[in-house]
Protein backbone atom coordinates (compact mmCIF):
# COMPACT_ATOMS: atom_id res chain seq x y z
CA UNK A 1 0.00 0.00 0.00
CA UNK A 2 3.04 2.29 0.11
CA UNK A 3 4.16 3.62 -2.99
CA UNK A 4 7.02 5.84 -4.25
CA UNK A 5 6.04 7.90 -6.91
CA UNK A 6 8.56 7.89 -9.85
CA UNK A 7 9.14 11.19 -11.53
CA UNK A 8 10.29 11.30 -15.11
CA UNK A 9 12.26 14.21 -17.11
CA UNK A 10 9.73 16.65 -19.23
CA UNK A 11 11.05 15.47 -22.20
CA UNK A 12 9.53 12.31 -22.09
CA UNK A 13 6.15 12.77 -20.83
CA UNK A 14 4.49 12.48 -24.01
CA UNK A 15 6.05 9.27 -24.58
CA UNK A 16 4.73 8.27 -21.21
CA UNK A 17 1.10 8.47 -22.36
CA UNK A 18 2.07 6.57 -25.44
CA UNK A 19 3.36 3.65 -23.24
CA UNK A 20 0.63 3.71 -21.23
CA UNK A 21 -2.17 3.30 -24.24
CA UNK A 22 0.00 0.97 -25.89
CA UNK A 23 2.52 -0.89 -24.14
CA UNK A 24 0.81 -3.70 -22.60
CA UNK A 25 0.45 -4.51 -26.21
CA UNK A 26 4.12 -4.55 -27.38
CA UNK A 27 5.04 -6.08 -24.01
CA UNK A 28 2.15 -8.81 -24.82
CA UNK A 29 4.45 -9.18 -28.16
CA UNK A 30 7.67 -9.30 -26.31
CA UNK A 31 6.76 -12.02 -24.23
CA UNK A 32 5.10 -14.15 -26.94
CA UNK A 33 8.73 -13.52 -29.01
CA UNK A 34 10.26 -14.62 -26.36
CA UNK A 35 7.91 -17.76 -25.59
CA UNK A 36 8.94 -18.83 -28.99
CA UNK A 37 5.65 -17.43 -30.68
CA UNK A 38 6.05 -16.69 -34.61
CA UNK A 39 3.72 -13.80 -35.03
CA UNK A 40 2.80 -10.71 -33.09
CA UNK A 41 -0.77 -9.84 -31.99
CA UNK A 42 -2.87 -8.48 -34.68
CA UNK A 43 -5.08 -5.26 -34.66
CA UNK A 44 -7.91 -7.41 -33.09
CA UNK A 45 -6.09 -8.45 -30.23
CA UNK A 46 -4.22 -4.69 -29.64
CA UNK A 47 -7.60 -3.42 -29.23
CA UNK A 48 -8.82 -5.99 -27.08
CA UNK A 49 -5.88 -5.11 -24.58
CA UNK A 50 -6.56 -1.39 -24.43
CA UNK A 51 -9.90 -2.14 -23.76
CA UNK A 52 -8.92 -4.89 -21.13
CA UNK A 53 -6.34 -2.26 -19.13
CA UNK A 54 -9.00 0.62 -19.30
CA UNK A 55 -11.44 -2.14 -17.63
CA UNK A 56 -8.72 -3.37 -15.09
CA UNK A 57 -7.90 0.14 -14.05
CA UNK A 58 -11.07 1.94 -13.82
CA UNK A 59 -12.17 2.97 -10.23
CA UNK A 60 -14.33 0.73 -7.94
CA UNK A 61 -15.98 2.71 -6.07
CA UNK A 62 -17.67 6.21 -6.24
CA UNK A 63 -18.48 8.69 -3.37
CA UNK A 64 -21.34 11.31 -3.69
CA UNK A 65 -21.22 14.13 -1.05
CA UNK A 66 -24.27 16.46 -0.91
CA UNK A 67 -24.64 20.08 -0.20
CA UNK A 68 -25.67 19.10 3.30
CA UNK A 69 -22.33 17.51 3.48
CA UNK A 70 -23.81 13.57 3.47
CA UNK A 71 -21.79 11.33 1.91
CA UNK A 72 -22.65 8.45 0.30
CA UNK A 73 -20.64 5.22 -1.41
CA UNK A 74 -21.99 4.14 -4.86
CA UNK A 75 -20.98 0.21 -5.65
CA UNK A 76 -23.18 -0.06 -8.77
CA UNK A 77 -19.82 0.83 -11.41
CA UNK A 78 -21.37 -0.40 -14.23
CA UNK A 79 -25.26 1.71 -13.64
CA UNK A 80 -26.18 3.63 -16.85
CA UNK A 81 -25.35 7.06 -15.50
CA UNK A 82 -21.96 6.08 -15.04
CA UNK A 83 -21.45 5.50 -18.35
CA UNK A 84 -23.18 8.83 -18.96
CA UNK A 85 -20.91 10.74 -16.67
CA UNK A 86 -17.61 8.87 -18.16
CA UNK A 87 -19.29 10.43 -21.46
CA UNK A 88 -19.35 13.79 -19.71
CA UNK A 89 -15.78 13.86 -18.42
CA UNK A 90 -14.68 12.33 -21.93
CA UNK A 91 -15.75 15.68 -23.43
CA UNK A 92 -14.77 18.09 -20.56
CA UNK A 93 -11.39 20.54 -21.27
CA UNK A 94 -9.03 19.63 -18.55
CA UNK A 95 -6.48 22.04 -18.12
CA UNK A 96 -4.07 24.65 -15.60
CA UNK A 97 -2.89 21.41 -13.32
CA UNK A 98 -0.78 22.81 -10.41
CA UNK A 99 0.32 20.12 -7.66
CA UNK A 100 1.16 20.55 -4.15
CA UNK A 101 1.99 18.62 -0.78
CA UNK A 102 -0.57 19.39 2.00
CA UNK A 103 -1.51 18.31 5.59
CA UNK A 104 -3.51 15.14 5.77
CA UNK A 105 -6.60 18.07 7.23
CA UNK A 106 -6.28 19.51 3.91
CA UNK A 107 -6.90 15.92 2.62
CA UNK A 108 -9.48 15.56 4.27
CA UNK A 109 -11.07 18.75 3.86
CA UNK A 110 -10.83 17.80 -0.47
CA UNK A 111 -12.22 14.06 0.05
CA UNK A 112 -15.00 15.84 2.12
CA UNK A 113 -15.97 18.47 -0.55
CA UNK A 114 -19.35 19.42 -0.56
CA UNK A 115 -21.58 18.74 -3.85
CA UNK A 116 -18.95 16.89 -5.40
CA UNK A 117 -18.62 13.42 -6.84
CA UNK A 118 -15.90 11.52 -6.25
CA UNK A 119 -13.89 8.41 -8.16
CA UNK A 120 -12.14 5.82 -5.71
CA UNK A 121 -9.62 3.49 -6.85
CA UNK A 122 -7.95 0.75 -4.14
CA UNK A 123 -4.53 2.43 -4.94
CA UNK A 124 -3.12 4.81 -5.99
CA UNK A 125 -2.49 4.57 -10.32
CA UNK A 126 -0.99 6.68 -13.18
CA UNK A 127 -2.42 9.78 -14.21
CA UNK A 128 -1.42 8.51 -17.64
CA UNK A 129 -4.48 5.74 -16.97
CA UNK A 130 -7.28 8.49 -15.99
CA UNK A 131 -6.27 10.34 -18.98
CA UNK A 132 -6.49 7.40 -21.31
CA UNK A 133 -9.93 6.38 -19.95
CA UNK A 134 -11.07 9.44 -20.23
CA UNK A 135 -9.64 10.63 -23.53
CA UNK A 136 -7.35 14.13 -21.65
CA UNK A 137 -3.90 15.23 -21.57
CA UNK A 138 -4.04 16.41 -18.04
CA UNK A 139 0.16 16.74 -17.13
CA UNK A 140 2.43 16.02 -15.74
CA UNK A 141 1.42 12.65 -16.37
CA UNK A 142 4.04 11.28 -14.17
CA UNK A 143 1.31 12.08 -10.87
CA UNK A 144 -0.10 8.96 -9.26
CA UNK A 145 -3.40 9.50 -7.62
CA UNK A 146 -5.94 7.15 -5.69
CA UNK A 147 -9.22 9.47 -5.84
CA UNK A 148 -10.35 12.44 -8.30
CA UNK A 149 -12.79 14.87 -7.11
CA UNK A 150 -15.33 16.72 -9.45
CA UNK A 151 -16.42 19.82 -7.78
CA UNK A 152 -20.34 19.95 -8.84
CA UNK A 153 -20.94 23.82 -7.32
CA UNK A 154 -20.34 25.67 -10.71
CA UNK A 155 -16.44 25.96 -9.68
CA UNK A 156 -15.13 24.49 -11.98
CA UNK A 157 -12.62 22.60 -9.99
CA UNK A 158 -11.14 19.10 -9.89
CA UNK A 159 -8.70 17.47 -7.58
CA UNK A 160 -6.24 14.36 -8.06
CA UNK A 161 -5.84 12.94 -4.37
CA UNK A 162 -2.22 10.91 -3.51
CA UNK A 163 -3.55 9.88 0.55
CA UNK A 164 -0.45 8.20 0.68
CA UNK A 165 1.86 10.76 -0.29
CA UNK A 166 -0.53 13.92 0.80
CA UNK A 167 -0.24 15.59 -2.81
CA UNK A 168 -2.98 17.23 -4.57
CA UNK A 169 -3.15 18.20 -8.07
CA UNK A 170 -5.53 20.76 -9.04
CA UNK A 171 -7.19 21.40 -12.28
CA UNK A 172 -9.99 23.45 -14.03
CA UNK A 173 -12.81 21.40 -15.91
CA UNK A 174 -14.66 22.98 -18.30
CA UNK A 175 -17.16 22.43 -20.68
CA UNK A 176 -18.79 20.63 -18.44
CA UNK A 177 -22.65 20.58 -17.54
CA UNK A 178 -22.60 20.27 -14.44
CA UNK A 179 -26.61 20.55 -13.56
CA UNK A 180 -26.91 17.40 -16.31
CA UNK A 181 -24.46 15.55 -14.25
CA UNK A 182 -25.00 16.20 -11.35
CA UNK A 183 -28.39 14.59 -11.97
CA UNK A 184 -27.22 11.51 -13.30
CA UNK A 185 -24.94 11.56 -10.10
CA UNK A 186 -27.98 11.45 -7.66
CA UNK A 187 -29.90 8.91 -9.44
CA UNK A 188 -27.49 6.50 -8.64
CA UNK A 189 -28.25 3.84 -6.35
CA UNK A 190 -27.17 4.64 -3.14
CA UNK A 191 -25.58 2.34 -0.33
CA UNK A 192 -24.10 2.85 2.88
CA UNK A 193 -23.50 6.06 4.61
CA UNK A 194 -19.58 7.37 4.77
CA UNK A 195 -17.34 10.09 5.43
CA UNK A 196 -13.38 10.44 4.94
CA UNK A 197 -11.11 10.22 8.74
CA UNK A 198 -7.14 10.31 8.83
CA UNK A 199 -6.15 7.20 10.54
CA UNK A 200 -2.82 6.28 11.12
CA UNK A 201 -1.35 9.38 9.36
CA UNK A 202 -3.35 8.83 5.87
CA UNK A 203 -7.59 9.75 4.88
CA UNK A 204 -9.75 6.53 5.28
CA UNK A 205 -12.63 6.03 3.89
CA UNK A 206 -15.22 5.17 6.85
CA UNK A 207 -18.54 3.29 7.18
CA UNK A 208 -20.21 5.61 9.84
CA UNK A 209 -22.98 3.22 10.31
CA UNK A 210 -23.36 -0.22 9.89
CA UNK A 211 -24.62 -1.35 6.64
CA UNK A 212 -26.02 -4.24 4.83
CA UNK A 213 -24.10 -6.64 1.46
CA UNK A 214 -26.13 -9.56 -0.25
CA UNK A 215 -24.47 -12.64 -0.47
CA UNK A 216 -23.92 -13.95 -3.87
CA UNK A 217 -23.25 -17.19 -5.55
CA UNK A 218 -21.68 -18.21 -8.83
CA UNK A 219 -20.85 -21.40 -10.42
CA UNK A 220 -16.99 -21.55 -10.98
CA UNK A 221 -15.34 -21.80 -13.98
CA UNK A 222 -11.78 -24.27 -13.73
CA UNK A 223 -9.62 -23.54 -16.24
CA UNK A 224 -7.28 -26.71 -17.55
CA UNK A 225 -3.51 -25.60 -15.66
CA UNK A 226 -1.60 -27.17 -18.96
CA UNK A 227 -3.37 -24.77 -20.72
CA UNK A 228 -0.90 -22.15 -19.13
CA UNK A 229 1.78 -24.41 -19.64
CA UNK A 230 1.49 -24.92 -23.28
CA UNK A 231 0.95 -20.92 -23.24
CA UNK A 232 3.97 -20.02 -21.17
CA UNK A 233 6.42 -22.34 -21.86
CA UNK A 234 5.82 -24.48 -25.22
CA UNK A 235 5.08 -27.95 -26.52
CA UNK A 236 4.36 -30.55 -22.62
CA UNK A 237 6.94 -33.15 -24.99
CA UNK A 238 9.54 -30.40 -24.34
CA UNK A 239 9.54 -29.40 -21.10
CA UNK A 240 11.13 -31.72 -17.89
CA UNK A 241 8.20 -32.57 -15.77
CA UNK A 242 8.61 -32.71 -11.69
CA UNK A 243 6.81 -33.11 -7.91
CA UNK A 244 7.88 -31.23 -5.42
CA UNK A 245 5.24 -32.00 -2.51
CA UNK A 246 1.83 -32.25 -3.89
CA UNK A 247 2.52 -29.57 -6.73
CA UNK A 248 3.56 -30.43 -10.26
CA UNK A 249 6.97 -28.04 -11.75
CA UNK A 250 6.71 -27.57 -15.56
CA UNK A 251 10.55 -26.67 -16.62
CA UNK A 252 11.91 -24.79 -19.84
CA UNK A 253 15.56 -25.05 -18.97
CA UNK A 254 16.25 -23.46 -22.96
CA UNK A 255 14.31 -20.02 -21.30
CA UNK A 256 14.84 -20.35 -17.61
CA UNK A 257 11.60 -20.58 -17.26
CA UNK A 258 9.00 -22.61 -14.82
CA UNK A 259 5.47 -23.49 -14.21
CA UNK A 260 4.36 -24.70 -11.17
CA UNK A 261 0.73 -26.05 -10.28
CA UNK A 262 -0.92 -25.89 -7.30
CA UNK A 263 -4.22 -28.12 -6.64
CA UNK A 264 -4.58 -27.41 -2.81
CA UNK A 265 -4.89 -23.26 -3.73
CA UNK A 266 -5.78 -24.21 -7.35
CA UNK A 267 -3.27 -21.95 -9.06
CA UNK A 268 -0.35 -21.82 -11.35
CA UNK A 269 2.64 -20.00 -10.86
CA UNK A 270 5.08 -18.64 -13.42
CA UNK A 271 8.87 -17.93 -13.18
CA UNK A 272 11.23 -16.03 -15.61
CA UNK A 273 14.61 -16.22 -14.46
CA UNK A 274 15.88 -15.04 -18.13
CA UNK A 275 19.08 -12.72 -17.27
CA UNK A 276 17.38 -10.58 -20.07
CA UNK A 277 14.56 -9.36 -18.08
CA UNK A 278 15.42 -5.74 -16.38
CA UNK A 279 13.46 -3.98 -13.63
CA UNK A 280 11.06 -1.44 -15.24
CA UNK A 281 12.50 2.39 -13.62
CA UNK A 282 9.01 4.01 -13.28
CA UNK A 283 5.90 2.86 -11.32
CA UNK A 284 3.61 3.19 -14.48
CA UNK A 285 6.11 1.07 -16.70
CA UNK A 286 5.83 -1.55 -14.08
CA UNK A 287 1.92 -1.21 -13.55
CA UNK A 288 2.12 -1.73 -17.19
CA UNK A 289 4.83 -4.68 -17.61
CA UNK A 290 2.18 -6.66 -14.83
CA UNK A 291 -0.49 -5.78 -16.93
CA UNK A 292 0.91 -7.30 -19.98
CA UNK A 293 1.90 -10.13 -18.29
CA UNK A 294 -1.36 -10.79 -17.06
CA UNK A 295 -3.09 -9.96 -20.37
CA UNK A 296 -0.59 -12.15 -21.82
CA UNK A 297 -3.49 -15.53 -21.90
CA UNK A 298 -6.17 -13.63 -22.73
CA UNK A 299 -7.92 -14.35 -19.49
CA UNK A 300 -11.58 -13.32 -18.71
CA UNK A 301 -11.38 -10.05 -16.83
CA UNK A 302 -14.40 -8.86 -16.67
CA UNK A 303 -14.77 -8.90 -12.82
CA UNK A 304 -11.08 -8.22 -12.20
CA UNK A 305 -9.63 -5.05 -10.74
CA UNK A 306 -6.34 -3.56 -9.87
CA UNK A 307 -6.37 -4.06 -6.22
CA UNK A 308 -2.64 -2.76 -4.92
CA UNK A 309 0.82 -2.37 -5.41
CA UNK A 310 3.51 -2.43 -2.94
CA UNK A 311 7.40 -1.62 -2.93
CA UNK A 312 6.50 1.23 -5.53
CA UNK A 313 5.21 -1.43 -7.82
CA UNK A 314 7.27 -4.31 -7.96
CA UNK A 315 4.24 -6.89 -6.40
CA UNK A 316 0.84 -5.86 -7.90
CA UNK A 317 -2.16 -7.57 -6.92
CA UNK A 318 -5.43 -7.60 -8.81
CA UNK A 319 -8.46 -9.36 -7.21
CA UNK A 320 -11.98 -10.45 -8.36
CA UNK A 321 -14.52 -8.04 -7.38
CA UNK A 322 -18.00 -8.57 -6.46
CA UNK A 323 -20.11 -4.95 -5.89
CA UNK A 324 -17.34 -2.71 -5.43
CA UNK A 325 -15.74 -4.81 -2.50
CA UNK A 326 -12.73 -7.02 -3.27
CA UNK A 327 -12.87 -10.86 -3.05
CA UNK A 328 -10.32 -12.73 -0.64
CA UNK A 329 -9.43 -16.63 -0.32
CA UNK A 330 -10.06 -16.97 -3.94
CA UNK A 331 -6.12 -17.74 -3.97
CA UNK A 332 -3.17 -17.02 -1.75
CA UNK A 333 -2.66 -14.29 -3.00
CA UNK A 334 -5.84 -12.55 -5.14
CA UNK A 335 -6.67 -13.82 -8.25
CA UNK A 336 -3.55 -12.49 -9.70
CA UNK A 337 -0.16 -11.59 -8.30
CA UNK A 338 3.08 -10.46 -9.84
CA UNK A 339 6.08 -10.09 -8.43
CA UNK A 340 9.05 -8.21 -10.06
CA UNK A 341 12.66 -8.18 -8.27
CA UNK A 342 15.32 -5.93 -8.78
CA UNK A 343 17.73 -8.20 -10.73
CA UNK A 344 14.54 -8.39 -12.86
CA UNK A 345 13.31 -11.73 -12.86
CA UNK A 346 9.40 -12.22 -13.13
CA UNK A 347 6.99 -14.32 -10.46
CA UNK A 348 3.21 -14.49 -11.95
CA UNK A 349 0.28 -16.35 -9.86
CA UNK A 350 -2.99 -16.74 -11.55
CA UNK A 351 -6.00 -18.51 -9.81
CA UNK A 352 -7.38 -21.44 -12.24
CA UNK A 353 -10.47 -20.14 -10.70
CA UNK A 354 -12.94 -17.21 -11.88
CA UNK A 355 -16.83 -16.22 -11.47
CA UNK A 356 -19.33 -18.32 -13.93
CA UNK A 357 -23.03 -17.43 -14.06
CA UNK A 358 -25.22 -16.23 -11.08
CA UNK A 359 -27.42 -18.83 -9.58
CA UNK A 360 -29.95 -18.09 -7.08
CA UNK A 361 -29.25 -18.32 -2.93
CA UNK A 362 -31.52 -18.23 -0.19
CA UNK A 363 -29.03 -16.80 2.28
CA UNK A 364 -30.18 -13.38 3.92
CA UNK A 365 -28.11 -10.40 3.37
CA UNK A 366 -25.09 -9.66 6.11
CA UNK A 367 -25.01 -6.50 8.36
CA UNK A 368 -21.76 -5.56 8.68
CA UNK A 369 -20.84 -3.23 11.68
CA UNK A 370 -19.40 0.70 11.06
CA UNK A 371 -15.57 1.04 10.96
CA UNK A 372 -15.34 2.43 14.33
CA UNK A 373 -17.43 -0.49 16.12
CA UNK A 374 -14.66 -3.10 14.45
CA UNK A 375 -11.98 -0.64 15.48
CA UNK A 376 -13.47 -0.47 18.95
CA UNK A 377 -13.53 -4.64 18.57
CA UNK A 378 -9.63 -5.14 18.03
CA UNK A 379 -8.90 -2.51 20.53
CA UNK A 380 -11.42 -4.50 23.30
CA UNK A 381 -9.10 -7.80 22.23
CA UNK A 382 -5.72 -6.01 22.95
CA UNK A 383 -4.84 -5.24 19.36
CA UNK A 384 -3.08 -2.43 18.84
CA UNK A 385 -2.74 -0.41 15.31
CA UNK A 386 0.89 -1.08 15.13
CA UNK A 387 0.02 -4.88 14.60
CA UNK A 388 -2.30 -4.24 11.34
CA UNK A 389 -2.01 -2.28 8.14
CA UNK A 390 -5.23 -1.59 7.03
CA UNK A 391 -8.97 -2.91 7.66
CA UNK A 392 -11.77 -3.02 4.79
CA UNK A 393 -14.54 -4.71 3.81
CA UNK A 394 -15.02 -7.23 1.47
CA UNK A 395 -16.45 -10.84 0.01
CA UNK A 396 -14.32 -13.96 0.89
CA UNK A 397 -14.75 -16.59 -1.64
CA UNK A 398 -16.15 -19.78 0.46
CA UNK A 399 -16.71 -22.99 -1.65
CA UNK A 400 -20.54 -23.79 -1.71
CA UNK A 401 -21.08 -26.78 1.02
CA UNK A 402 -24.23 -27.51 -1.25
CA UNK A 403 -22.12 -28.40 -4.84
CA UNK A 404 -18.36 -28.23 -5.26
CA UNK A 405 -19.15 -26.37 -8.71
CA UNK A 406 -20.33 -23.35 -7.12
CA UNK A 407 -18.71 -20.48 -4.66
CA UNK A 408 -20.59 -18.07 -2.08
CA UNK A 409 -19.17 -14.65 -1.73
CA UNK A 410 -19.74 -13.50 1.62
CA UNK A 411 -19.30 -10.20 3.05
CA UNK A 412 -16.88 -9.20 5.89
CA UNK A 413 -14.21 -7.09 7.39
CA UNK A 414 -10.82 -7.96 6.37
CA UNK A 415 -7.53 -7.14 7.99
CA UNK A 416 -4.53 -6.95 6.40
CA UNK A 417 -1.05 -7.56 8.94
CA UNK A 418 2.07 -8.87 8.38
CA UNK A 419 0.70 -12.50 7.54
CA UNK A 420 -1.14 -11.16 4.88
CA UNK A 421 -5.38 -10.60 4.48
CA UNK A 422 -7.31 -12.72 7.05
CA UNK A 423 -11.13 -11.91 8.23
CA UNK A 424 -11.48 -9.94 11.13
CA UNK A 425 -13.67 -12.86 12.82
CA UNK A 426 -11.04 -15.16 11.95
CA UNK A 427 -7.73 -12.88 13.10
CA UNK A 428 -9.24 -12.46 16.75
CA UNK A 429 -10.29 -16.50 16.96
CA UNK A 430 -6.79 -16.93 16.26
CA UNK A 431 -5.48 -14.60 18.57
CA UNK A 432 -7.87 -16.56 21.19
CA UNK A 433 -6.25 -19.66 20.26
CA UNK A 434 -10.47 -20.49 19.37
CA UNK A 435 -12.09 -21.77 15.79
CA UNK A 436 -13.00 -19.42 12.87
CA UNK A 437 -16.46 -18.87 13.02
CA UNK A 438 -16.39 -18.76 8.84
CA UNK A 439 -14.24 -21.22 8.48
Amino acid sequence: MRNKNFFVQHTILNLLLVLAIGISVILTGFTFKSFGQAEAPSQAVAQQSDQQLLKVFRPTQYVVTQASGQQNVILKTDAVNVKDIKNALTSADFSDAQTETVSTEQIEKVLRLKSSFTLRYPDVVPLAYFNMRYSQQVDPQSFNFNYFVLAMDNSHNGYFVNTQKRQIMSVKVNKLNNNKVWRWVNQLPKSAVVNFKTYQGQAMLRYTQPFKLPVYSYLVNRRDPKTYVSALLGTLNQLVISQAGDKTVYTNKLNHQTVTYDPDWETVTFEDHSTKNKLPKSYLDRLNLSFAQMNLLQLNLNDTRFYEAQAGGQQVTYRTYVEGFPVYFQSESGAIHIDMAADGRQTSTYSLNELGVPVPNQQPDVTLPATDDVLKQLEAAGVKPSDYDFITPGYEWLISKESQAAVNMVPTWMIETSDGWQSVDGYLAKRTGQASPTN
